[in-house]
């Protein structure tokens, strides 16, 4: 079975949250949405040996419009002894360069409760302070095009509306 690409981003917001925050961004498209549950298989070190095992995902796919096919599924994952990092992961089509995704993906963002791309030292340290996690989500954030220095949330929700009819009309 082939895979389907898709991109991925660790996030310190619950998976319950985003699925919530990309629904409330779609809820006035008036496209038809489908939600799913499942379970993927992780990876999880214990000391010196990875112990395979599984968890819960949630995940929300657009069935119709001009966005069709796009889909979303979170889980949280325990990666050391202690603490979890949720993974929101996205097929995308027409990729990351698409005006409408693009405007849909700062949408999606400027709608989740807190930070995305920000742990508290709380956090850090119960997963691992030294982890490359912290790094990797803010580069993912700053390559789509957000500021991602601290003391810039909340977003400023006038300017990351996802207004689809304007965006195909552009074209």
């Amino acid at each position: 079975m082939v895979r389907r690409a898709s991109t991925d981003f660790e996030l310190s917001v619950s998976p319950v949250h985003c699925i919530k925050a990309l629904r409330l961004v779609l809820q006035g498209t008036g496209w038809s949405l489908e939600r799913h549950e499942g379970a993927r298989m992780v990876d999880r070190f214990a000391i010196i040996m990875p112990i395979t095992q599984t968890t819960r995902t949630l995940g929300l796919r657009i069935t119709d419009g001009p966005l069709r096919g796009l889909e979303m599924t979170c889980w949280a994952e325990t990666k050391g002894s202690a603490g979890a990092i949720n993974v929101a992961s996205w097929i995308l089509p027409g990729g990351m360069d698409d005006k409408m995704i693009n405007s849909l993906l700062k949408s999606w963002v400027a709608n989740l409760p807190r930070c995305p791309w920000h742990w508290t030292f709380y956090e850090r340290s119960k997963i691992g302070y030294l982890l490359p996690v912290w790094r990797r989500s803010k580069k993912a954030f700053l390559r789509l095009g957000f500021n991602t220095r601290s003391k810039v949330w909340p977003l400023d929700d006038n300017e990351h509306i996802f207004e689809y009819s304007t965006l195909s009309e552009q074209e």
